[in-house]
């Protein structure tokens, strides 16, 4: 990490923060799921950046990035999204996202096709039934005493916490960076509307660029069921699976050696087709 940088893009009318390991190589770009931030890609990042120019993005009311007090849904950061690459100039580089980012990758990945080269999802939200429409309020308010708690708390205490959460499978380091990654979570992200959105089958139709899938297990807590999949296969038949079963919604955390065992050979492939 000591030659890595960080800095700040002007996009969508906020600064978007990123973390780069630079070179002139040929980029990927990494988002991350609601609540973490760019930094928690940390371990693909030291694994990729012999080969690739890794740029880690902290999503809008995520890490250092601005936090406006609405409008902070899916599209809008699929916005922010298009802008740094952009602003960055990026030669259409692969753009990963897990869960929340795997959301607004193909939101960007279906409205601005001519960015991206590839995309890789990580679990991302397609339910096969009607978002709950009741207890949402109760929801949110849950979620915004739990953050405020840990933030409120020594880092240490926080940790702790954390650690005793999460499955044994997930490193020390990656609940230090999440850790990191809760208590300065700007709490401007409840606002959002947790509703529908946009209808991802839609999206998902519009995406033409190879696509790589990352599943879990449904009864570990995986998004991903093998009936959502089937849909997707017949609206993206190019798409790409790699299903791990030992797993829940946490794959690159609970899985990292299966996940980046997958993602290398894709990301070479992408790229020397470009040749």
């Amino acid at each position: 990490m000591a030659n890595w940088v960080d800095g700040f893009v002007e996009t969508n009318g906020i600064s978007l923060h990123y973390t780069r390991t630079g070179g002139g190589k040929p980029p990927l770009v990494l988002c991350h799921g609601f609540t973490d931030n760019g930094l928690c890609w940390t371990p693909v990042a030291r694994e990729l950046e012999a080969d690739y120019d890794v740029i880690m993005v902290d999503a809008r009311c995520h890490g250092k990035s601005d936090a406006p007090v609405t409008g902070n849904d899916t599209q809008a950061m699929a916005d922010d999204l298009a802008g740094l690459i952009e602003g960055l100039g990026l030669d259409r580089p692969v753009v990963a996202g897990h869960s929340m980012g795997a959301g607004y990758v193909q939101n960007a990945a279906a409205r601005y096709p001519q960015l991206m080269r590839a995309i890789v999802l990580e679990d991302p939200g397609w339910r096969m039934g009607p978002m709950p429409t009741g207890g949402q309020a109760d929801r949110t308010a849950r979620m915004r005493a739990e953050f405020a708690r840990a933030q409120s708390m020594s880092f240490d205490d926080a940790y702790a916490m954390y650690r005793e959460q999460f499955n044994p499978a997930v490193s020390d380091e990656i609940v230090w960076f999440l850790t990191h990654s809760k208590r300065e979570l700007n709490l401007n992200i409840l606002n959002r509307d947790f509703g529908p959105g946009n209808d991802w089958r839609e999206l998902v139709a519009k995406i033409k660029c190879p696509f790589l899938l990352f599943t879990g297990n449904p009864e570990l807590g995986g998004l991903v069921t093998d009936a959502a999949y089937q849909e997707v296969v017949k609206l993206a038949p190019q798409i790409e699976r790699v299903h791990v079963d030992s797993v829940g919604h946490l794959i690159r955390y609970e899985a990292l050696d299966r996940f980046l065992a997958a993602l290398k050979p894709f990301l070479a492939k992408v790229f020397g087709s470009a040749e």
